[in-house]
């Protein structure tokens, strides 16, 4: 179900910024498959002069027919391109009236011939006074970053900006649905703000909207993980085996590579290649050395929790043992993604002045079996806060002791010199004004949907 064109404010202004000069102009769009690229080239085309052209995994000479047949459009008559020199130079001598040229998924034409940015660099260097604005886009992220941000590369230097498409933030969900923030909290521990995967949801019941479209073997969400894995890596089994591994709590190299039979070094170029995908991320304690690796993306921490130890099951028409697992650990595996809101809710908060100061650092803390989920400093003011976060609903007594606990913990911190405030964020609290700093869902639609800081609201 599509939705009304949400959030982008920042990249649309970045475009519109772009298309106000004059001269060639060169722009970078990326981001991974399925996050909005094209939607938000779409709008911002609108009413514009443009060439939109949309690449398909297919040799050159086909990709070029397809600019052809768009230029032609664009000309009135009947246009052969054959390379970008040759194509800039037409436009040029066609129209002083700026034109915008995307070249939506351009790393297909890439993938099918190496020499084409050579081919984009030149026809820009000899063209120049075209006054245009030149927008590619694609989806291999790691194919885009390398040629575009390597100093070897013939097209480096050449774009005037780079703009990372990244999925929507929480808080968007609160424009796309008309529903209660419990419900998004679940829609959004599931599609990780991926506009595509939110089509999916109304948002009603999720828990048997998921069912639905996880555990179903037509569902495209079943089987859109293992797709995009097939199209960027080889080893598939391996690579899904490691994914499960973390997923299920094992997030220290020994660990991963015990469950998954294999040696520590072997394991490493694996999680490499999936942090450059921005599946997988290494995270390093504040004031600490001792790296962990998680699943950076919900969509796929739930997939491979979920889904992928019962994908021939699902496959075969046999989902019953997943759904058993679902239906047994969902609400535990709820609280992870929590903690990603939790820590939007807070820098959110923290720019409306809803917390008893200004943290300019945030992360989080273990050490010897100990963790604090949240940690928020200010450095120059000398001030830290510590926060727990619960998926749970919790009575005046037991979010005490909750705080008490995070204060032993934080003993183990230091920061001796700092002045120390607590807090907690939870699913519900019940007097929770009776506390120095404690949240629950009831306070984020109230901080997340408003612009306004919360001292403004009171003036």
């Amino acid at each position: 179900m599509l939705r009304k064109f949400v959030n982008r404010r920042k990249e649309l202004g970045t475009l519109e910024e772009l298309w106000n000069r004059r001269g060639l102009t060169l722009v970078l769009v990326y981001g991974r498959r399925r996050v909005g690229k094209t939607r938000l080239l779409e709008e911002f085309s609108r009413g514009k002069e443009r060439i939109f052209v949309i690449f398909e995994d297919k040799p050159k000479e086909y990709n070029f027919k397809l600019l052809s047949r768009k230029v032609s459009e664009f000309a009135g008559f009947n246009v052969e391109v054959h390379d970008f020199p040759s194509l800039f130079a037409l436009l040029k001598r066609m129209d002083e009236r700026r034109i915008l040229i995307v070249l939506d998924e351009f790393s297909y034409l890439i993938k099918k011939d190496e020499g084409i940015l050579s081919e984009l660099s030149r026809a820009i260097e000899e063209n120049r006074d075209l006054n245009a604005l030149i927008v590619v886009s694609g989806s291999y992220v790691s194919l885009l970053e390398r040629e575009f941000f390597s100093y070897s590369s013939p097209i480096y230097g050449r774009s005037d900006a780079n703009i990372k498409v990244q999925p929507l933030r929480f808080k968007h969900l609160l424009e796309w649905f008309d529903s209660d923030i419990e419900e998004l909290v679940k829609i959004y521990s599931v599609t990780n703000g991926t506009p595509k995967y939110l089509e999916f949801f109304r948002g009603q019941n999720v828990e048997e909207e998921i069912k639905a479209n996880f555990f179903n073997s037509s569902a495209f969400l079943f089987r859109e993980a293992r797709a995009l894995l097939s199209e960027e890596l080889r080893e598939l089994s391996t690579y899904l085996a490691i994914l499960e591994a973390i997923a299920r709590g094992n997030t220290r190299v020994t660990q991963i590579a015990n469950f998954c039979y294999m040696k520590e070094n072997q394991v490493v170029p694996y999680l490499r290649i999936l942090g450059e995908l921005g599946i997988v991320r290494k995270i390093t304690p504040l004031f600490g050395k001792r790296r962990i690796y998680e699943i950076a993306d919900n969509y796929f921490l739930f997939w491979s929790r979920f889904v992928n130890p019962y994908y021939e099951e699902i496959e075969g028409n046999f989902p019953e043992g997943a759904l058993e697992d679902f239906n047994r650990n969902f609400n535990t595996f709820l609280g992870k993604p929590f903690e990603g809101i939790a820590r939007e809710f807070l820098i959110d908060a923290n720019r409306k002045n809803v917390l008893p100061f200004r943290f300019n650092r945030i992360g989080r803390w273990w050490h010897r079996g100990e963790e604090i989920d949240v940690v928020a400093l200010n450095d120059t003011l000398k001030r830290v806060l510590f926060v727990e976060v619960k998926w749970s609903d919790l009575t005046s007594r037991e979010a005490k002791r909750v705080l008490k606990r995070l204060e032993r913990k934080a003993e183990h911190v230091g920061l001796k010199d700092y002045e120390k405030h607590f807090g907690i964020i939870a699913k519900r609290i019940e007097g929770k004004e009776d506390l120095e700093l404690a949240f629950d869902l009831r306070d984020f639609k109230r901080v997340l949907s408003s612009e306004k800081t919360i001292k403004e609201e009171k003036s």
